[in-house]
């Protein structure tokens, strides 16, 4: 009998995931068309069949400090491959694309004064404990999905929190500030915020409304048909072009447009961390899809001195000037001159809204770990 997980979209089962013969096959079965579970993988009677697990679904597992949390809870009990781990976890992918599964746990919630206002300097080991094994998140740094109570409407909120480890610190104060220019150039970003000790980036998911409606999200892994492990493999062109070939009409432009200042931010602040998971597409349906709100902004040449871009552009992994970025905004995101040079110069000015805020912190710190970050970006914002 095969291993097998049942798929459901907006509380709809639409299709059954199997592991059989060392493939991994998807079918829809009773499906509507607008339940395709990814925009790569339109409703059909033919499956899907694959030698490693779809992107769509490999975009749930975890990576790096998660995954060797898991690993160790887990491995002797049961299967931690792929379909393993995501059969593990699939009770707590929670967005438009999730898994029918009868495990069910209630998780006492923090607050999000809790997060932000620490009392003690374990806050982050304890949601390990309390979240980690129900994180159905990716990426490699130290993160868990945690649920935050809102003391107003006792509504439970969904949160990423990042901690940092002693390879990469103050790496919470680092994102913190590069994602402050990001918001100040007008790109669309997640609600986020900094701990007082500065231990803890805390951001809400931004897949989720207000009223509860989840929305799809595909990053450009699943996008581009590649897997996790080739998430450095591209090129910043080929997501435009990506852009360029799903994002509905009146979406397009303006996509293309908050993409552009990506670079240009990602470029500014030295951030080689920028691949292909840490772009994406949102959708409520075929009509509304659009770019992402940006996210996983830092500053690596902080710990990285000769660090480079995650993908290429303009055919090499270099840090480029204005020029250069100008020439990839008319050639690759179908701007004109004048409007390219526009949002350049709204980052410009993000950047410098930014150094002050920078500036006023480095006159009253004390911790010399945190001056060299912040001195660091206050140079690349400059």
């Amino acid at each position: 009998m095969p291993e097998s997980l049942k798929v459901a979209v907006n509380h709809q089962t639409i299709g059954l995931l199997a592991k059989e013969n060392n493939e991994f096959v998807f079918n829809y079965k009773d499906s509507p068309p607008d339940g395709f579970v990814s925009l790569t993988m339109p409703v059909r009677m033919k499956g899907y069949v694959h030698p490693v697990l779809h992107p769509i679904f490999e975009m749930h597992l975890p990576e790096g400090y998660l995954l060797s949390i898991i690993k160790k809870h887990f491995s002797k009990l049961t299967d931690t491959d792929d379909f393993g781990l995501l059969r593990l976890l699939s009770a707590d992918v929670k967005g438009r694309l999730h898994y029918e599964s009868s495990i069910k746990q209630r998780i006492l919630p923090f607050t999000l004064e809790n997060l932000l206002h620490p009392e003690h300097s374990n806050l982050f080991n304890e949601l390990v404990d309390r979240f980690a094994l129900h994180s159905a998140l990716s990426g490699v740094q130290p993160k868990v999905m945690a649920q935050i109570e809102n003391k107003a409407t006792l509504r439970l909120d969904d949160y990423i929190v990042k901690a940092w480890g002693v390879d990469y610190p103050q790496l919470a104060l680092n994102e913190y500030f590069c994602m402050l220019a990001v918001k100040f150039a007008g790109v669309a970003v997640p609600e986020f915020y900094l701990s007082d000790d500065d231990a803890l980036f805390v951001m809400k998911r931004f897949d989720v409304l207000e009223d509860g409606a989840t929305l799809g999200f595909e990053d450009m892994c699943v996008m581009q048909a590649k897997q996790r492990d080739h998430k450095y493999n591209g090129s910043y062109e080929q997501v435009a072009k990506t852009i360029k070939l799903f994002t509905s009409p009146h979406y397009k432009m303006v996509s293309l447009q908050q993409f552009f200042k990506m670079i240009v931010l990602n470029n500014r602040l030295q951030n080689g961390d920028a691949h292909l998971k840490n772009f994406g597409l949102l959708y409520e349906n075929m009509d509304s899809i659009r770019l992402a709100p940006a996210f996983d902004v830092v500053s690596t040449t902080a710990y990285i001195y000769s660090d480079v871009p995650a993908l290429t552009l303009l055919g090499s992994k270099k840090w480029r000037d204005k020029a250069a970025l100008i020439k990839f905004a008319v050639e690759s995101c179908d701007l004109t001159k004048k409007t390219a040079d526009h949002l350049y110069e709204e980052c410009e000015l993000a950047l410098g809204q930014a150094r002050k805020q920078v500036e006023v912190r480095l006159q009253i710190e004390e911790c010399m770990e945190k001056k060299k970050i912040l001195t660091h970006l206050e140079h690349l914002m400059a």
